[in-house]
């Protein structure tokens, strides 16, 4: 699936989410649409985590994507920077039984511009072993805290908010 059809798919995914969502990606811009659904699954009492590397390969990249933290953050969004290099995984967990594994990141080149390919998989055996994958990773990881993320300094949020208006772009 690519362009709406996998975005449809993601959402109906986190929208389902009843104890868990996993989220783990190199890169998180997400739409509006996205970023609701993930509010949406912490407001509900889902476990909403996010897994990103603490450094991305992309300077212009990092700063957009962290000027969607907070915002994820005062909902309840777990967010777990990676700190053992590079992660390239890209994968949603649904709870046991589902999951999304494949090339596309969660932004919003990947789902409208690139050809991306994602499996939509319904197996707990894999389930289990993408569970974990992501519990691994989640050892190598720093969590931000919401009140911790408020006192970055204002040319942070500066660099941040301005490339946010740059993210369709990235």
């Amino acid at each position: 699936l690519s362009g709406d059809g996998l975005l449809q798919l993601i959402l109906s995914a986190m929208y389902a989410a009843e104890q868990q969502l996993v989220l783990t990606t190199p890169y998180l811009i997400p739409d509006d649409c996205m970023i609701q659904a993930l509010r949406t699954a912490a407001g509900r009492g889902v476990r909403v985590q996010v897994i990103i590397p603490e450094r991305v390969d992309s300077v212009l990249t990092r700063h957009a994507c962290r000027s969607y933290f907070e915002q994820l953050l005062s909902a309840g969004v777990e967010i777990h920077l990676y700190r053992g290099g590079l992660l390239h995984t890209k994968s949603l967990r649904v709870d046991d039984d589902l999951s999304l594994f494949g090339t596309a990141n969660f932004d919003l080149r990947s789902l409208w511009l690139n050809y991306e390919v994602t499996l939509l998989i319904y197996d707990r055996p894999f389930n289990a072993a993408l569970a974990r994958l992501q519990d691994d990773y989640l050892l190598d990881c720093h969590r931000l805290e919401l009140e911790a993320w408020r006192g970055r300094s204002q040319f942070q949020r500066l660099i941040q908010n301005s490339l946010r208006l740059a993210s369709p772009l990235l």
